[in-house]
């Protein structure tokens, strides 16, 4: 029985793993935004547009009014028009904001946040921060405000915003600046945004007034997007569980929505806590405050794909609040933010089904790096703690594998002696295991109930954003990805095999070639996974193997 259980944990473990990889080939994740070439400033011929109503062209604010209730819009200013007259024509002016390890660019064209650099982490090449805007040709930036009229988003996305600041430090003796913007246009448009930064919270306010007296009789409806994309995806084969693209979480549910799947926008309204882009390690959400009516996602090309919030407005004015939070998926820093942040982390279908222990296990292993110093020991010493707690059940598992291998040949006899009778079989196996006390199910139980332990720690090693970039010791530099040398899967292997020759078995000639082939599997499997993964499983290896030579060659009972 014991043998099934541990082939069925086995075969179980290989299709969990099969799995993903298999929808890893047939949804591939997108290629990473943020190694494209950065076109400064963006193309100003370009016009991003949500869908929207038709307007009709206004005249030059110069021209004579127009009678009341006519149909208006703001046209792109004169080429000729002096450069004092049009705002667009000021020279751009970028307002750097430093909090911690994290510094936000904002920029005076259109008010928007230009770049968000996180000095803790290094790209790709290794060369420089992560940056988590993409910086894509003639895309907008996010942050910038839309209508659905190319006009009117000429003026919202290339108009110069004052700022009221072009420096500013966030810190303990400076913990709540604001950095206001503010745009008085010559066709009336006047627009203000401001935005609060606390020294003890994540999460960034964004308050928009806008004011358009000659528009008040077309109503434009207002957005504010984010996109294309997020910066900080990586492009490593381990990263086939995550789910990277626009995530919503509306009505109490998690909302992914791949792109190519996508042929209008969606809309999304009632109980909105947050609309996002998200990838493995890093997201940007959007939260509606005050003015919010409702979410949606945009799809303008293949490449460009847009998350945002649509605002109430009257008579084309609007006075909203949105929050922000860009960053690290953190779970304690997204727990602390509220607004059921912490489901930007997603631990795949079986990670969920556990998420009440996968929470623990990282903030144990944020416990252990607070000792230690070295998420490589962090991971180490997580894994000498599980295996004590565990200790009473691996341990009367393995004693009741030695008492099976110790009746194993009265078995065969029995099996022998009524070949074809199973109920007398049965009866006879019954009477054994009562005379030797062996519980045929007490190698089982015990190990099934490892399963949840196991794919909870699995997954918060996965999803753990610390191990980003964390080195170990030697040639392990990075515990987020795999081992460069492939050392560590070529040991856990042969830790696999050599705790197999350990394990008594009463199995048969078919179920031992299989046993014997999985160790070869699972190294050839192991190979893409981050090390520490493969860290914590060898070193769990090593410490059954110990556990079961004590009970099978020391220990007398």
């Amino acid at each position: 029985m014991e043998n099934r259980a541990l082939l069925a944990f086995g075969l179980s473990l290989l299709v969990f793993i099969l799995w993903g990889l298999f929808l890893a080939k047939i949804s591939p994740p997108p290629p990473p935004q943020d190694q494209m070439a950065e076109v400064e400033p963006r193309s100003q011929e370009r016009l991003p547009s949500l869908p929207g109503p038709e307007i009709p062209a206004l005249p030059s604010p110069s021209l004579p009014s127009v009678a009341p209730g006519a149909g208006v819009t703001v046209p792109a200013p004169p080429a000729q028009a002096p450069a004092a007259r049009v705002p667009e024509m000021q020279p751009e002016i970028l307002v750097d904001v430093v909090k911690g390890d994290t510094t936000l660019t904002f920029s005076s064209r259109g008010g928007v946040l230009k770049h968000v650099k996180l000095h803790q982490y290094t790209n790709l090449e290794g060369d420089g921060p992560i940056e988590l805007i993409p910086q894509v040709p003639g895309a907008p930036y996010p942050l910038t405000l839309e209508t659905g009229h190319p006009a009117v988003d000429r003026v919202l996305m290339n108009g110069h915003f004052q700022p009221s600041k072009e420096f500013i430090e966030i810190s303990e003796s400076n913990p709540s600046p604001d950095l206001v913007f503010h745009m008085q246009h010559p066709t009336g448009f006047e627009v203000t945004r401001t935005f609060h930064f606390e020294w003890d919270d994540a999460l960034i306010s964004v308050d928009t007034r806008i004011e358009a007296p000659n528009m008040t009789a077309e109503n434009l409806q207002y957005s504010v997007i984010w996109g294309p994309g997020l910066g900080g995806q990586l492009d490593v084969t381990a990263d086939f569980i995550s789910f990277s693209g626009p995530t919503a979480f509306v009505n109490n549910e998690r909302v992914e929505t791949q792109p190519g799947d996508m042929d209008q926008p969606i809309d999304f309204r009632g109980d909105i806590q947050w609309i996002s882009f998200q990838n493995k390690y890093f997201a940007a959400a959007l939260i509606p405050d005050e003015g919010i009516k409702s979410a949606r996602i945009v799809k303008k090309s293949d490449e460009e794909v847009y998350v945002g919030l649509n605002f109430e407005s009257v008579q084309s004015a609007a006075s909203t609040r949105h929050l922000l939070f860009i960053g690290t998926k953190n779970l304690e820093t997204l727990e602390d933010s509220g607004h059921k942040l912490f489901r930007l982390i997603d631990y795949g279908w079986l990670g969920n089904k556990f998420a009440f222990l996968v929470k623990p296990m990282l903030k144990a292993l944020g416990f252990f790096y607070g000792i230690i110093g070295n998420y490589g020991w962090a991971i180490i010493g997580l894994t000498f703690v599980i295996k004590i707690i565990l200790f009473p059940l691996t341990h009367k598992s393995f004693k009741s594998m030695k008492g099976m291998q110790k009746i194993a040949p009265y078995i065969k006899v029995i099996q022998e002696r009524h070949k074809g009778d199973r109920q007398k079989i049965n009866e006879e196996m019954i009477g054994l295991y009562k005379k030797y006390k062996v519980n045929p199910l007490g190698g089982c139980l015990p190990m099934l109930l490892q399963i949840p332990v196991f794919i909870s720690l699995y997954h918060a090693l996965f999803f753990s954003i610390e191990l980003r970039g964390a080195p170990f010791m030697l040639w392990i530099q990075d515990l987020s990805v795999q081992d460069p040398y492939y050392v560590t899967p070529v040991v856990m292997g042969a830790t696999m095999f050599l705790q197999q020759k350990l394990t008594p078995s009463t199995a048969d000639p078919v179920q031992q070639k299989i046993f014997m082939f999985m160790p070869i599997l699972f190294t050839f499997l192991f190979i893409t996974f981050p090390a520490g993964l493969v860290l914590y499983w060898t070193v769990n290896n090593l410490l059954t193997i110990a556990q079961q030579y004590y009970i099978y060659h020391i220990a007398k009972d």
